[in-house]
């Protein structure tokens, strides 16, 4: 039964990628015994083979039982988390860090109270926050608790900044911009349907203060100008390597 139930677990529809383990792992799906009639002379081969169909079969049902019951947990014990435009809330320090002397482990657990500007969907908050804070505004409700207007909090969002944000997109224009520390390299990718393909030419950037697992492709539309002689010296770079 062991081997049936591995063989159905592999093969079952992940409900978050919508593929089973078996085909994202070698790209199709697996030719099962039992769903070809084949000429077999071994009447214990026929006899094993309806056994492993019936072990699946039951597994299968094992197994669709337990998403079903997870899924009945899950429903019933949710609560959407709604709040209101203005309401004091705190913020969660679990994703920032303090530009100030010490450990992490010292932060407090909450800072604030700050206003809700308003929700955004049905999982996410944004917050009036202080200029000082250089963060996006907008949280997941995991990191936001009503303030009880009683409880002492810590607000230390002078020295506080994101862990690791990411950059922004854009570099030029109405959003904040970003320094570039290197231009890296440059591509021409070719994007649309048909007739209406165009070419993009898009330069790989590294950003100032960041790690470069925030590298990104960019393209030339989002550069200020000032940035030309840096982006036609990655362009020569990447032509002459070719």
């Amino acid at each position: 039964f062991l081997t049936a139930a591995e063989f159905t677990l592999n093969n079952a529809v992940n409900r978050s990628t919508g593929q089973s383990p078996f085909f994202l792992n070698y790209g199709f799906h697996p030719a099962l015994p039992v769903w070809r009639e084949l000429e077999v002379n071994v009447p214990a081969a026929k006899t094993f083979a309806k056994s492993f169909l019936s072990r699946m079969t039951d597994a299968k049902s094992c197994l669709d039982a337990a998403q079903q019951r997870a899924t009945d947990y899950y429903n019933k014990s949710k609560q959407d988390v709604v709040f209101s435009e203005g309401q004091m809330v705190l913020l969660s320090t679990k994703n920032l860090r303090s530009f100030a002397e010490g450990s992490r482990k010292l932060l407090p657990r909450w800072i604030g109270p700050y206003p809700v500007e308003r929700m955004v969907g049905n999982a996410a908050v944004k917050l009036v926050l202080p200029a000082n804070m250089n963060i996006h505004p907008t949280f997941h409700v995991s990191l936001i608790r009503p303030y009880r207007g009683t409880e002492p909090v810590a607000n230390t969002s002078d020295t506080l900044t994101a862990v690791e944000p990411g950059p922004e997109t854009w570099i030029a224009g109405k959003q904040k911009e970003y320094d570039v520390e290197r231009v890296l390299d440059y591509r021409a990718r070719r994007v649309g349907k048909h007739r209406c393909k165009r070419t993009v030419h898009e330069y790989l950037v590294k950003w100032t203060g960041y790690s470069s697992e925030h590298n990104s492709w960019e393209p030339a539309r989002n550069f200020s100008p000032e940035m030309k002689p840096l982006l036609d010296e990655a362009r020569l770079r990447a032509t002459q390597s070719q």
